[in-house]
């Protein structure tokens, strides 16, 4: 009665499973989808990229101009500075001569060229006279140059604030433009990565829930140590499609497994790690096992068109065992991988709930 009770599990609960396997197999290719707007969305995060790399080069540059106007200008300054002080020199000279002029005043001069005692001192005094003349206007000529150069130099220094102004407002837009820009890197990133987080943990709830389910499939006391199912790999490389055919009629007994239809030549995959035996027989033709490294499962793969070559050696998953055709009784018969799963070495039980796990629904992955 628990044979049949398990003979009807494995009938039904196929439908229960493929249910939560729908939704994962959707939430899955959500992910997919997600990753590749992902990658859609890295062609406008390069974008946005080369505009901060663009702005930051301005930034530089207008920080290198920032410094050089500075530098200018503390220079100007200085000059600035050293010639205000050559015109206080200046002009305190020009004030002293205009004060002895004021005190002494033209009579002064007048006694000062009569009282020579000689004509070589008359000669001498004049010829002094007309030197502090011409030093007199020398003096006051300097002071105008010195004025004009002061009055160039502060033109300069107020040109150099100018532009000293526009360079710091030009550094400031650009700061601001680098900002939005990060943020709307960011904002870019989040968004899609939010999304992924999302749908990744909507996979990660449904492949608990679904592992749950595969569990009650199978028989008391067998345990799945492989994450999502008893195979790592889909037995059959694509193309390839096949439904849960186990239990259908057969002559003489029922269906053991589930038939992979794929092109003639198609690669068998070891689904797990472990030993591979490859045989012969009537029903199945070309056959090879391939016994698990790490459980008592095994797996049979049957009406192979050529062997692999791989006969008692340990093999990895995914590795090539042999390939498809249609050996033994399937001679005539579409080419097919005929695949049994026989869990802790008993009897064999449907493997397509576990072979949607890796092939796709009946294939489709």
């Amino acid at each position: 009665m628990a044979v049949a009770c398990f003979g009807l599990l494995a009938q039904v609960a196929p439908g229960t499973a493929q249910t939560t396997q729908e939704k994962l197999n959707e939430a899955e290719a959500q992910v997919e989808q997600i990753k590749k707007e992902l990658a859609r969305q890295q062609g406008r995060l390069e974008l946005v990229q080369r505009e901060i790399n663009a702005i930051t080069i301005r930034l530089s540059e207008a920080l290198r101009q920032r410094e050089a106007i500075q530098e200018q200008m503390q220079l100007t300054g200085g000059l600035i500075t050293k010639k205000e002080r050559r015109e206080g020199r200046l002009q305190g000279r020009l004030n002293a001569r205009a004060r002895d002029v004021y005190m002494n005043g033209p009579i002064g001069t007048l006694e000062f060229v009569l009282t020579a005692e000689s004509l070589g001192d008359l000669s001498d005094r004049i010829s002094f006279l007309d030197a502090l003349s011409r030093g007199d206007v020398s003096t006051a000529a300097g002071v105008e140059l010195v004025k004009e150069e002061l009055q160039k130099q502060k033109g300069f220094l107020g040109e150099l604030q100018a532009d000293l102004a526009v360079i710091l407002e030009d550094l400031q837009r650009q700061a601001e433009r680098i900002q939005e820009k990060w943020e709307e890197q960011a904002a870019i990133k989040a968004s899609i990565e939010e999304k992924l987080a999302e749908a990744q943990d909507l996979v990660k709830d449904l492949e608990k829930k679904y592992q749950k389910e595969l569990l009650a499939l199978l028989p008391a006391g067998v345990v799945i140590i492989r994450g999502k199912g008893p195979f790592e790999t889909c037995p059959v490389a694509p193309p390839r499609s096949y439904i849960d055919d186990f239990g259908f009629p057969r002559v003489g007994h029922t269906h053991q497994g589930n038939d992979i239809f794929a092109p003639l030549g198609t690669p068998i995959l070891a689904p797990f790690d472990g030993t591979a035996e490859e045989g012969l027989d009537g029903l199945g033709g070309t056959v090879v096992h391939v016994y698990a490294s790490d459980s008592a499962d095994y797996v049979y793969n049957a009406h192979l068109s050529k062997h692999a070559g791989v006969d008692g050696q340990q093999v990895e998953a995914g590795t090539i065992i042999g390939f498809v055709g249609n050996t033994g009784n399937a001679a005539g018969t579409p080419y097919h991988d005929h695949f049994e799963y026989h869990p802790g070495g008993g009897s064999a039980i449907s493997p397509y709930p576990f072979l949607n796990v890796v092939c796709g629904v009946n294939g489709s992955g």
